[in-house]
């Protein structure tokens, strides 16, 4: 049940290791540029999809009291971690963050592999931030049209 609680308590830092991604993830080709998505379109997506995520952890979290192994809540936690990654990799990322988005898709898509196999202590969890380095410029620019939407307050993404 200890290990339980160590891994509730490490899971409850997935949004702010979220907001530190989308911190600097969110920089790049500004708005109206040549890219599959806008800057506030992609924005919004991204925080749409953190606070569902957020709202979903807060549930399981609610739940985790009856969940005896650190393996069997990994399991549940895969859940909401694969809504989350796929409503990652749907949003339309601008020009400049194409590859970074894809790049941390795949980062989102082998947490939840891990997750599914009840392993907390797979590569990706073991680093500060599973994530690649964003597009330069890109924290900055994201986080002035984060200020403004309420689900990226909801979700607490890009948040310091």
């Amino acid at each position: 049940m200890k290990d339980v609680i160590h891994l509730r308590a490490g899971f409850i830092l997935v949004p702010a290791l979220l907001g530190a991604l989308l911190l600097g993830a969110c920089g790049g080709g500004g708005s109206g540029g040549t890219g599959t998505g806008s800057d506030e379109k992609f924005v919004a997506d991204i925080c749409k999809a953190g606070a569902q995520f957020q709202d979903d952890l807060t549930k399981l979290f609610a739940n985790l009291a009856n969940i005896q192994s650190e393996e069997e809540a990994a399991k549940k936690i895969a859940e909401p971690f694969e809504t989350f990654a796929k409503s990652f990799k749907a949003a339309k990322p601008p020009a400049d963050l194409k590859q970074w988005h894809s790049d941390s898709s795949k980062s989102l898509d082998e947490a939840v592999a891990a997750l599914k196999k009840g392993n907390t202590n797979a590569a990706i969890f073991q680093q500060d931030s599973p994530f690649p380095e964003p597009p330069k410029g890109a924290e900055e620019r994201l986080s002035k049209i984060a200020a403004n939407n309420a689900d990226c307050q909801k979700s607490e993404l890009f948040t310091n």
